[in-house]
């Protein structure tokens, strides 16, 4: 099963849960112990590693996304997973070229005061090429190991769902420097109220 057919089924699955947690009795307070959330936006790849201005490639503009879930051990702090990717294209002579990066693993995320939060994770990072000409398609993966931190604030808007707003940074080095700077935006489920 292809990479894109697996994060597919992931999507696919978290969505039906997500659809299931709304409709569910006793939605959470403001006081909640599960997050579940997902967000799409902007990165910037600064590495010279992804340009070449020879052959006119240039992957440093990528979308990112993100689903991660968060398990609430006290208000201040939070254990969490997170797996997030960004993605970046571009075409060279009739030939599609993707690039991939993802990031996935646990981290602590802590929060402050009001609704701003820091966070910082471990990820496992991997990174897929793919070239595309005339319905014949190669590509290659590499993997390795980096980190992320992040911050911005988790806006409620009902006792089920707030509105993440985040600026982030990733750090990972499979086989090229997919390093970069982002903001994202996005949706978060609590359920689960503290005892």
């Amino acid at each position: 099963m292809s990479y894109r057919s697996r994060f597919t089924l992931f999507l696919l699955a978290v969505t039906l849960c997500i659809g299931c947690l709304i409709w569910a009795p006793g939605t959470a307070s403001a006081q909640t112990r599960h997050h579940i959330w997902f967000g799409f936006g902007y990165s910037n790849l600064p590495s010279d590693e992804l340009k070449d201005a020879s052959i006119g490639v240039d992957f440093s503009n990528a979308g990112n996304g993100v689903l991660a879930y968060r398990y609430s051990l006290n208000p201040q702090f939070d254990l969490t997973l997170d797996s997030r990717g960004t993605v970046s294209t571009d075409k060279v002579q009739g030939v599609d070229l993707t690039l991939m990066g993802s990031f996935f693993g646990p981290g602590v995320r802590w929060h402050p005061g009001s609704n701003l939060y820091v966070q910082a994770n471990f990820f496992a990072v991997s990174e897929h090429a793919e070239a595309e000409e005339n319905g014949v398609k190669i590509s290659g993966s590499e993997s390795g190991t980096g980190f992320g931190v992040s911050g911005g604030f988790d806006i409620p808007m009902t006792p089920l769902l707030s509105l993440p707003i985040e600026l982030n940074y990733n750090y990972g080095k499979p086989a090229d420097d997919i390093s970069g700077f982002g903001g994202t935006i996005g949706l978060a489920f609590n359920f689960g109220q503290m005892k």
